[in-house]
């Protein structure tokens, strides 16, 4: 009987098996408990004096506003970044979170809201209120501890979200 040639790379040994994992690695307290925007920019003001390209941040939330994670979403270019609202939903999800928000950093250092930071955060409280998921807030940080939450400047965008984590005040 003639020996069957092998036909693919696994049959003839001829590769290597790699072996990929991901850790968590704590860097933050996650007992913490944020109570304020303010304390919320406070957690990113030396990453955003240092940044030179736009981040995009999900900050997961436990029931009582405790700390679950912090998950790098987006790296996007100097002057911005493309978002699928998905994608942020999905990481919030995948930290367990009751409520979530959402934080990135202007590279110019300018703390205000755009056009299209104040939109995507619409599109975010939408699909947020569908999967019964409270969205606390976006902040724009800028430079020297400089930042913006846009609850505090438009809550009109989060106005039918009743299940909300209480973070109140303005900068």
């Amino acid at each position: 009987m003639a020996k069957r040639k092998a036909n693919s790379i696994a049959e003839t040994g001829m590769w290597n098996a790699y072996e990929y994992s991901v850790k968590r690695v704590a860097r933050t307290n996650k007992s913490a408990v944020i109570t304020s925007p303010r304390d919320l920019a406070a957690l990113f003001r030396e990453f955003a004096d240092s940044e030179m390209s736009e981040a995009l941040f999900v900050i997961a939330f436990g029931a009582r506003n405790n700390l679950l994670g912090i998950h790098r979403v987006y790296q996007g270019t100097a002057t911005g970044t493309s978002v699928r609202i998905g994608e942020l939903i999905r990481s919030a999800l995948l930290m367990g979170a009751v409520g979530f928000a959402l934080v990135h950093n202007h590279p110019s250092g300018d703390s205000q809201a755009s056009n299209e930071d104040i939109s995507l955060t619409s599109e975010v409280a939408k699909a947020a209120l569908l999967l019964d998921l409270s969205f606390i807030d976006h902040l724009v940080v800028g430079s020297n501890g400089a930042f913006t939450s846009i609850r505090s400047g438009k809550p009109g965008i989060f106005e039918d979200d009743n299940r909300l984590l209480v973070v109140g005040g303005a900068n």
